[in-house]
């Protein structure tokens, strides 16, 4: 929640110390952005921090907004580490598109796989739906909007992601960014584990301001354009926002590290490919029809026919995929639209602050389009088939048209209406309660998959061109409207065997389609709480806030009938269910919960300032308390204890405090429908090379039983701002955060592994089942340790029997099982220089350094894997997770000129590939320098009042990401954490009336 005191204002004073530098400069008097930008880089990590006040000025009466506490103070006196990036700073930065990007690059402690938006443009195991998530170290972190919660995006209505998408917050539409690096879940609930963010929407502003930007790189734009109007009726305040925001595709071809993408297909996926690989069409022929009788005239008798006559090649499938160039068909980055409207309101109701009506309306919609390499299946043409130039059934064929790539549509509409009442019973008490709505409604539609009742039917053909049944007929009967219940359509037979050019294009009728899936996320909260002095003690009030929440939370989502993972006429896994090939398969699902909490906060002033006691000049206690009841997930009680002390002056700051936080597991987790796949791989990854290739039925079972993760959170720091030195701010806080029983899946290959070593006292016994899933009548019947593997080998060969593992069926259940460990520092400084006759010089620089990122997936004999200083995608908590990592810059501000440097530094990192545990493999270190320069004319006529104009480019040295092929197997580098842009230059120009 955001809490409001009217106090002494430290920025003010900072203000009014720069007004009064520049005068004594000679220079103009600084206007509100000028000073807003001063301010930025005077304070810790652009924090609300005064340097160094001028003693002449008089303290000016503020109201002031804090995170990570109930308790309303001001930012240098809270125990907690908190970093404040206002809009100007965000401009500074050069990426303003998406609040995702300006938060990774402005603090470098958003890092890891988890931080990703754009740049997930081919990776489905990051499911965004076009959306934009952020965590801070890579761990669960929760996203406020003033103060209040904001509904997940509906992707996780289908098993992907459980994230709030930022970029539906319009970033012209942002006052500034609280960012809490402390677990808070005492204060705000589940998800604060590594931190908080907040975003606050402007809500104090007259007049009316317009802006546009646009940027460009190597084949790669930006655009965007807002206005911004505030005006005062009376008392009563309204400032609306409306914004638009443009991103271009950029695709894998049109970077070199990531063209030609060879060696990266299946050599079953594309068209020409017979035998998994094996052979491979003559390249002069389009299709073996060409010099081959086919159907019912067919006369080879083996495909050893066809290559002794030269239609086939023999070859490996190495050779194939190595062969084929992917980066034409997959995009790097996603295109993205939003346009977005956001009001607030603050109204006076009675006066002297005893109501206040307050709220605001925020309402996004967001396009996004993303495109992966063309959807494909492996065919039995059946004999006598028009064009099958076999006299016999011909197996595994490949079928593909590479004109036709798969393609992700995703529209978001996002809206948040609050509503709420605030005033002040006596002098020292105060109050404030709220009503919440938000909402995430999207619709993906998947196009270019393949309708697969219509596949057969279509290459089957039998039917001459009047619709008469006809042995070897050159025409099919194929189902209209992608229905098993639609009409027959007569359309010419399509050939499997054919590449692209000898495809005819009025075969694909009704064979390739579009899913459409609708998924909607809702919550509904309203919280109240009162605030105030209970005892005054010598050095000050000791303050308490007590309150209390409600909120439901609510995730609904649904396929069409051929997106369906069960038959949806009698429930079962195997029969007309997952008819899309290559689409997304989930189950109807629609749940609620209830959340109900209570909390407070004391804070307790021990000595005071005005003491002026040596070792205790300032001592001040907090603690805090929250208990939640989820009506689906058991209890939560979390305690916070903190500490602030002064022991000389406020020269230097010790702060520290002591948390528990949870993470309570997701609606689909937890009640979600199953997903079943026929998987390939963990059995060659459990017993070795002698088991490659087996294929059995796989599951993944959410779990009812599923209890919150609870994580210990330790952060001490402290803040130097030393008299000899003015105006200099140095800040240091270490941060020792452990996860314990976080949610997810233990793995197909852990889960056989264990089953073969342990046997019945496995903790995963009776997640497997011979003959059918064990939640449909399998039995486990491995009970002694190496019955398993007995049943899995052939006893002919030694090797690993595809018919035995055919019967195998094995279900992952979510459970608590994993645990972090996260040891890291955030350092900043900051520096000024008031001159005379040059303007002010302003250095600032924020970095990250991660110790120890410690992951065990709980599994008796899995090792714990070291994550700092790695890159890898072993789980959730992988990614590229370096040891060290700054974002520094150095600013001039001379008169109506500002000019900014700014540098990027991301330390090198060890490839340890998918897994984490293999041996390393360096990857370079990565540098950018951005810069910008503005100048704001005060026109002061015709109703215009400043026309502040700035350029900028970012990646100056047009610098590449460093390549990690074994990690980042979709694109050769990881493009979140490195941007693929390169040189992007932009210009903005705003008009204030």
């Amino acid at each position: 929640m955001k809490n409001r005191i009217r106090r002494t204002g430290s920025s003010i004073s900072v203000q009014a110390f720069v007004r009064r530098a520049l005068q004594s400069a000679g220079g103009r008097l600084v206007d509100h952005y000028g000073a807003a930008t001063l301010i930025a880089m005077l304070t810790a990590s652009a924090t609300a921090t005064a340097a160094t006040r001028a003693p002449e000025v008089e303290d000016v009466v503020e109201e002031i907004v804090v995170t990570g506490s109930l308790i309303p103070t001001t930012t240098d006196q809270v125990a907690v580490p908190v970093i404040t990036l206002t809009a100007a700073d965000l401009e500074k930065g050069g990426d303003t598109n998406n609040a995702l990007e300006m938060l990774r690059k402005a603090i470098p402690g958003f890092e890891g796989r988890s931080n990703t938006g754009l740049s997930n443009a081919n990776n489905n195991n990051q499911n965004t739906a076009g959306g934009s998530q952020l965590q801070l170290r890579d761990l669960p972190t929760l996203v406020l909007i003033n103060g209040r919660r904001v509904a997940i995006s509906g992707v996780g209505a289908i098993n992907g992601k459980n994230f709030v998408d930022v970029s539906q917050i319009p970033t012209a539409a942002i006052e500034r960014i609280e960012v809490l690096t402390d677990g808070a879940s005492s204060i705000y609930g589940s998800d604060a584990v590594g931190g908080v963010v907040n975003f606050i929407l402007k809500s104090d502003y007259q007049g009316l301001s317009l802006g546009v930007r646009d940027g460009q790189a190597k084949d790669y734009g930006e655009r965007s354009a807002y206005a911004t109007g505030g005006i005062k009726l009376g008392d009563v305040s309204i400032v609306t926002t409306g914004s638009f925001t443009h991103n271009d595709p950029l695709y894998q071809n049109q970077r070199p590290f990531s063209s030609p993408f060879l060696g990266h297909v299946t050599a079953t996926s594309l068209p020409g490919v017979v035998a998994g690989g094996a052979d491979r069409l003559n390249p002069a022929l389009s299709s073996p029809s060409q010099q081959n009788p086919t159907g019912a005239n067919a006369t080879a008798g083996s495909l050893a026919a066809l290559v002794a006559n030269g239609t086939y090649s023999p070859t490996t499938a190495g050779a194939i995929s190595n062969s084929f160039d992917l980066s034409p068909y997959q995009t790097l980055l996603l295109r993205k639209d939003v346009a977005s409207f956001v009001t607030s309101v603050n109204a006076p109701v009675m006066d002297n602050k005893r109501l206040d009506v307050f709220g605001d309306v925020m309402v996004s919609h967001g396009k996004s389009w993303t495109q992966w390499q063309p959807v494909s299946s492996t065919v039995t043409v059946p004999a006598g088939a028009p064009f099958n130039p076999l006299t016999t059934a011909f197996s595994g064929v490949s079928f593909a048209d590479l004109t036709k790539p798969h393609d992700f549509f995703d529209t978001d509409l996002s809206a948040r209406v609050t509503l709420g009442l605030r005033g002040e019973i006596t002098k020292d008490w105060n109050w404030e309660t709220a009503f919440v709505h938000s909402q995430d409604d999207l619709r993906q539609q998947q196009s270019n998959v393949i309708y697969k009742p219509n596949l057969a039917r279509a290459i089957a053909g039998g039917f001459n061109s009047t619709g008469a049944a006809t042995p070897g007929g050159a025409y099919s009967a194929v189902l209209s409207g992608y229905s098993l219940g639609g009409a027959p359509v007569l359309q010419p037979a399509l050939d499997p065997f054919a590449t692209t050019a000898g495809l005819n294009p009025a075969s694909l009728a009704n064979v390739y389609g579009t899913e459409d899936i609708h998924t909607v996320s809702r919550i509904e909260s309203w919280d109240g709480k009162l605030v105030g002095g209970v005892y005054p003690l010598p050095a000050g009030n000791i303050d308490v806030a007590i309150g209390t929440a409600v909120r439901k939370e609510s995730l609904s989502g649904h396929t069409d009938a051929n997106g369906r993972n069960t038959d949806p006429a009698t429930g079962s896994y195997f029969g007309n269910d997952q008819q899309w090939i290559g689409g997304t398969f989930a189950d109807p699902f629609s749940k609620s919960r209830t959340i109900a909490s209570e909390f407070g906060e004391v804070r307790v002033p021990i000595t005071g300032p005005e003491w002026n006691v040596p070792a205790v000049r300032a001592l001040d206690l907090t603690a805090a308390v929250r208990h939640e009841h989820y009506s689906d997930a058991g209890n939560s009680t979390v305690p916070k204890f903190g500490l602030r002390w002064q022991p000389i002056a406020d020269q230097l700051t010790f702060r520290g405090d002591y948390s528990k936080s949870f993470l309570a597991p997701s609606l689909y987790n937890l009640s979600g429908p199953t997903d079943t796949r026929t998987s390939v791989n963990p059995l060659q990854a459990a017993f070795g090379p002698n088991y490659p290739g087996l294929t059995f039925q796989a599951e993944d079972g959410n779990n009812p039983q599923l209890q919150p993760a609870k994580s210990t959170s330790k952060t001490y720091g402290f803040v130097i701002k030393p008299a000899l030195i003015p105006n200099l701010t140095l800040t240091a806080d270490y941060s020792d955060i452990t996860l314990k029983g976080f949610q997810g899946g233990a793995g197909f290959n852990n889960i056989a592994a264990s089953v073969n070593a342990l046997g019945s006292a496995s903790p995963f016994f009776n997640s497997l089942g011979v003959g059918a899933f064990p939640d449909q009548g399998g039995k486990d019947p491995f009970t002694t340790p190496g019955a398993l593997l007995t049943f899995l080998t052939d006893p002919v060969t030694g090797k690993g029997s595809p018919t035995q593992a055919a019967q195998l069926f094995m279900v992952d259940f979510f459970r608590n099982l994993a645990q972090l460990h996260e040891e890291s520092w955030t350092l900043s400084g900051n520096y000024s220089i008031p001159t005379s006759s040059m303007g002010i010089f302003a250095l600032g620089t924020t970095g990250t350094l991660l110790n120890s990122f410690k992951f065990n997936p709980g599994i008796a004999g899995q090792p714990t894997i070291q994550n700092a200083g790695t890159a890898n995608s072993e789980s959730v908590f992988g990614g590229t997770l370096p040891k060290q990592r700054f974002y520094s810059t150095v600013d001039w501000i001379y008169g109506n000129f500002d000019l900014t440097l700014a540098n990027t530094y991301v330390a090198g990192v060890m490839d340890t590939g998918a897994t984490g545990a293999l041996p390393g493999i360096p990857v370079a270190s990565y540098t950018t320098f951005d810069m910008r320069a503005a100048y704001n004319f005060h026109v002061a006529r015709a109703k215009v009042q400043d026309l502040k104009v700035a350029i900028g480019v970012n990646n100056i040295a047009d610098r590449m990401p460093p390549l990690d092929p074994r990690t980042f197997v979709d694109n050769n580098v990881d493009v979140s954490t490195y941007s693929p842009i390169g040189r992007f230059v932009y210009g903005t120009i705003t008009v204030t009336f």
